[in-house]
């Protein structure tokens, strides 16, 4: 996405996952067919300092001599909008750069700022022909690209969260969903069928889960986020057409995740079960699943 692709350079592979608050460094290394995360480190910000952040996290590890190695920016869902539109009438080399004229009263960002890119899923409503076009700020990514190449690391790729994230579930052969926390306090659902991902939402209105008590989720303090997950189930099943979601993954924070876990499975009529982390990332996992996004990243290296 946004059009960065360089060969990779070094053993090591760099990810910084940032959102307006903070910049997390994570590193792995792949070698003799496996993938070791050696990093996993972060460290709160504002949107002003973002850069100053990412030098200072950068410099507690130069002794793993990181010139040239392969980085990959992916941006938290208060980095970036995007947005479902028709599909531009222009070939497809040149939609991203179309895109970047028609959003201007889409999103907030102003049209000399925007940097936008665009995908797509590989089913849609019957009759629809439409993209989602996702637009950052220049004036957030120049910086970064800056600060990449003054510290000799090799930009390949700036993605977003919700694009990293599908590669940490394995096609089945029956539709899944995903509920993950992410980095800004909000929840994400996302859909994934053998042909990939069909659907993702941010979930609006969804208190934070980790506040309740197991005595107030039997009391079924989860109804708003099942109401919001069944609305995704609804559209996915009627408008897309697909067959019914037989199994959702947990991500989500909390004491007592088995509870949050069995309290949607009863509410959804659907199983539920916690995610679990790649087996390759478990010794310096988070453990919040706010590192998921990133850690993604490297799920494709041998493992």
């Amino acid at each position: 996405m946004f059009g960065f692709k360089q060969q990779k350079k070094n053993a090591h592979h760099v990810c910084f996952q940032i959102t307006q608050k903070s910049v997390r460094l994570l590193v792995a290394k792949s070698y003799a067919g496996k993938c070791e995360l050696i990093v996993n480190d972060q460290e709160d910000a504002q949107p002003g300092n973002l850069i100053e952040k990412a030098a200072h996290i950068l410099k507690k590890y130069k002794r793993l001599s990181l010139k040239d190695a392969s980085v990959t920016l992916v941006l938290g869902t208060d980095c970036y909008e995007s947005v479902l539109v028709d599909r531009p009438m222009v070939d497809p080399e040149e939609i991203a750069e179309s895109l970047k004229y028609s959003l201007d009263d889409l999103v907030s960002l102003s049209a000399d700022d925007i940097i936008a890119d665009y995908y797509e899923f590989p089913e849609q409503p019957t009759g629809q022909d439409k993209v989602v076009a996702v637009a950052a700020s220049k004036q957030l990514l120049k910086p970064w690209v800056d600060f990449l190449e003054d510290n000799d690391l090799s930009l390949a790729a700036i993605t977003v969260s919700e694009l990293t994230l599908p590669s940490l579930i394995k096609p089945a052969s029956y539709p899944e969903m995903v509920i993950y926390q992410t980095q800004e306090k909000q929840y994400l659902a996302q859909i994934y069928t053998s042909k990939g991902l069909l659907f993702t939402r941010i979930l609006r209105g969804v208190a934070a889960i980790d506040r309740y008590t197991e005595e107030e989720i039997e009391a079924g303090a989860l109804e708003p986020l099942a109401t919001e997950l069944q609305r995704s189930v609804d559209y996915f099943e009627s408008h897309l057409r697909q067959a019914p979601i037989k199994h959702i993954h947990i991500a989500i924070e909390h004491v007592k995740q088995d509870v949050v876990a069995m309290s949607l499975a009863q509410m959804l009529a659907v199983e539920c079960s916690v995610y679990h982390y790649p087996q390759w990332s478990q010794e310096l996992i988070e453990g919040d699943f706010t590192d998921l996004p990133g850690l993604a990243v490297f799920e494709e290296l041998p493992q």
